[in-house]
């Protein structure tokens, strides 16, 4: 028997009626892409406005089973099986279609519409039992009636222009407005990566080196403000360089800008009730999208395998204080969205029913997760609980991705394709462990031979192991957290290798190099303590040695096993610095615009600099001159580098200069040195050729030499800065 279907009429316009909550489907076919790349959500506009705008108040066979059920049950309204069979209404949709729709709209586009959506968005679902043509041609007199709200659809009706565009106009402006927003995230991604590498590519033009010496100064190389960089304001943040805050400021200048263009209301619509609560949800939108791609921007920065590193020649520090902000961004963009979409809910109901909703409260989780980051994330934490820090940032980014993802999922499941940005994310991420494996994988497991050096530092030979610039050493031996890692710069070995013994005597069998700088991690020499270390050289597979300063945590563990024979395991992840990068190698050697080098090292720091010295040497004769000056604490790391320097002259260890093959070098042993003289001497006396000045040392050693290299810059010198630093 068929019944009047009443009840489903009523929750069917309750659903129609409720603003931005149902803006649209909340189940559906899966897209693929994005919204306007790939996934398409209301085309033909026309014929999605024509299927709100039909009533559904219908008659069908199906009908009885709906009586006795609540109005939750009911929300949806007729059933597929209802809308596919029911003459008088595939009639009616297929007149409103064939007069709204445009004249020039293929039959076809419309066929596959009506075959695919009549019955909903689903992926299992009935067709129509007749198609649009079909009943089309069933039209026999265009009707000119409207149906009552009240009435009952049992014959072929036309729609009011006033209930089809307040349909059509949201439906064309909501999608218009949703494609804005992709548009705008990929805008956002693509221009954080691009515009690094675009910049990088600059320094390959050829450029006069004063013009660009005089631009460094000026615009990149100091401190925003203040003399401070590499040391923290108040042991709390880090002042970007001007070049950095020219990034940073683009950063957030995009990000402002495209989470306000391009949004407008539409009054006569069906979903909202007024303009402020429709632009208020289209800016919560924004906010998320927008969101969701800094996630994956700032993954991306985050990395030790990021592919920007190997396309440009911006260092990891500039990446991570990207990182940083960006974050911060992300965060503030989270918390939009979560607040204007709380503000509508209590607007609108109230959040007693939405907030029993699974994608409610997993968008809670993931925004609680990003605003946790921020504060567990300043210097001081990281400073004093480096570790905990390291298992808690991670924790929560992974708490913060899976609530997003689940979010999307419960709200949305995979049709609008808002989910595609936190795959990106995800790839990012594995792409750079699935690097760090693979890095670790060409090493193996070796054996590390720890000796002290002084009272300040150790020293770690791993012999049979050829790497470059800087590793990523574990320790898996001394903690059960076996994922700790530390940064360290490689001094390279070749031919031999150091052993520990019980003999209670040292051999010196550093082996000289073409280079003036050999590698040969042979002896443990000068120590300070009365006890030097007891080293006897072997013939090996030539190694690497690793200098490292004391402090707590991994290296006070690691002082424990000093002079320990049988050596203690280490992977090692390597190698990491200009080798492998495409556009930086070439950023220590010399050229004809820059024959000079300078180099300034501050205690354990020197082991950075090497690498840019090996780089000033060549079989012809220098075109320009190489110096390094030397600040240390004690003489005992002196004489543990020297033991790797082939062709070491001149007079004493403390006192200089001294000639490290072709190298003038200054050692300043237990006292400040005067770098600003030092640098004006160098500088303004190499008179037109230009000089390159690599640092690595103490924070506010580096930031006097930078202050002091962009001064001579703006005065007329012809300098480049290279600092060396690790930023965490």
């Amino acid at each position: 028997m068929k019944v009047k279907t009443h009840m489903a009429a009523l929750a069917t316009l309750l659903s129609i009626s409720t603003p931005a909550v149902n803006a649209h489907n909340t189940d559906g076919r899966p897209g693929h892409g994005l919204i306007g790349y790939g996934i398409t959500m209301y085309d033909p506009p026309c014929a999605y406005a024509c299927q709100s705008s039909v009533p559904t108040t219908l008659e069908c066979d199906d009908a009885d089973d709906m009586e006795g059920m609540d109005m939750d049950s009911m929300d949806m309204g007729p059933s597929p099986e209802c809308l596919t069979t029911n003459a008088p209404y595939l009639r009616s949709l297929a007149w409103c279609i064939h007069s709204r729709c445009p004249k020039d709209t293929e039959v076809f586009v419309l066929e596959k519409w009506w075959v695919m959506n009549v019955a909903g968005r689903q992926t299992v679902q009935p067709e129509p039992n007749v198609s649009y043509q079909e009943a089309l041609s069933q039209v026999k007199v265009a009707p000119t009636e409207v149906l009552g709200e009240e009435d009952v659809l049992n014959r072929t009706v036309a729609v009011s222009d006033e209930t089809y565009f307040s349909n059509y106009n949201i439906y064309v402006l909501f999608e218009e407005i949703e494609i804005s927003h992709e548009t705008y995230g990929l805008v956002l991604f693509i221009s954080g990566g691009i515009i690094p590498i675009f910049l990088s590519l600059l320094r390959l033009l050829p450029f006069p080196a004063r013009l660009v010496s005089t631009f460094n100064a000026y615009m990149i190389d100091p401190p925003l403000f203040g003399s401070k960089h590499a040391s923290p304001i108040l042991n709390f943040a880090v002042v970007p360089t001007r070049g950095q805050a020219l990034f940073l400021g683009y950063i957030v200048a995009i990000n402002v800008i495209l989470s306000a263009v391009n949004l407008r209301a539409v009054s006569l619509n069906s979903w909202y009730p007024n303009d402020s609560y429709q632009l208020a949800t289209y800016v919560g939108n924004r906010a998320g999208v927008l969101s969701f791609a800094n996630i994956a921007l700032l993954i991306l920065y985050s990395g030790r395998n990021n592919v920007l590193l190997w396309l440009t020649d911006w260092s990891h520090a500039t990446f991570l204080l990207a990182h940083r902000w960006v974050a911060w961004l992300c965060t503030l963009q989270a918390c939009l969205h979560s607040l204007l979409w709380l503000g509508c809910y209590v607007w609108e109901d109230g959040v007693t029913e939405i907030s029993a909703e699974k994608f409610w409260y997993w968008g809670i989780i993931a925004t609680l997760a990003l605003s946790l980051m921020l504060p567990l994330s300043i210097l001081p934490i990281r400073k004093a609980a480096y570790e905990v820090f390291l298992v808690a940032h991670i924790a929560l980014a992974i708490v913060a991705i899976a609530g997003s993802f689940w979010h999307i999922m419960f709200r949305y499941t995979h049709q609008w394709g808002y989910e595609t940005w936190l795959y990106m994310a995800m790839a990012i991420w594995a792409f750079d462990r699935l690097m760090r494996v693979a890095r670790i994988a060409r090493l193996g497991v070796r054996r590390a031979y720890v000796s002290r050096v002084d009272d300040d530092y150790l020293r770690v030979d791993i012999p049979g192991v050829d790497c470059t610039g800087h590793v990523y050493a574990y320790f898996p031996s001394l903690s059960w957290r076996v994922w700790e890692n530390h940064p360290f710069s490689v001094v390279e070995a070749t031919g031999y290798s150091s052993k520990l013994t019980c003999s209670g005597s040292e051999d010196d069998a550093s082996v000289p190099s073409k280079s003036g700088i050999t590698s040969a991690a042979v002896k443990e020499a000068g120590s300070t303590s009365s006890e030097a270390a007891s080293i006897t050289s072997q013939r090996t597979p030539h190694g690497i040695s690793l200098f490292i300063r004391g402090h707590s945590g991994i290296t006070a563990k690691l002082a424990s096993k000093v002079d320990f024979a049988a050596g203690i395991p280490i992977l090692l992840e390597s190698s990491y610095g200009h080798e492998s990068s495409a556009l930086l190698k070439a950023s220590h050697a010399p050229s004809t615009e820059y024959p000079n080098t300078v180099c300034i090292a501050g205690g354990v720091g020197i082991t950075a600099v090497l690498p840019a010295l090996r780089e000033t040497l060549s079989l012809y004769t220098p075109s320009g001159t190489t110096k390094l000056f030397w600040g240390v604490r004690s003489q005992g790391i002196v004489s543990a580098i020297e033991g790797l320097v082939a062709g070491v002259k001149g007079g004493d260890k403390s006192q200089g200069p001294r000639y490290w093959g072709e190298i003038e070098t200054h050692l300043s042993v237990g006292e400040r040195m005067d770098i600003r003289q030092i640098l004006e001497k160098e500088i303004q006396g190499a008179g037109n050729p230009g000089t390159t000045v690599v640092v690595c040392g103490p924070a506010s050693m580096a930031d006097e030499v930078r202050c002091v290299v962009a001064g001579l810059g703006r005065h007329g010198a012809t300098v480049r800065l290279v600092e060396e630093s690790f930023m965490w």
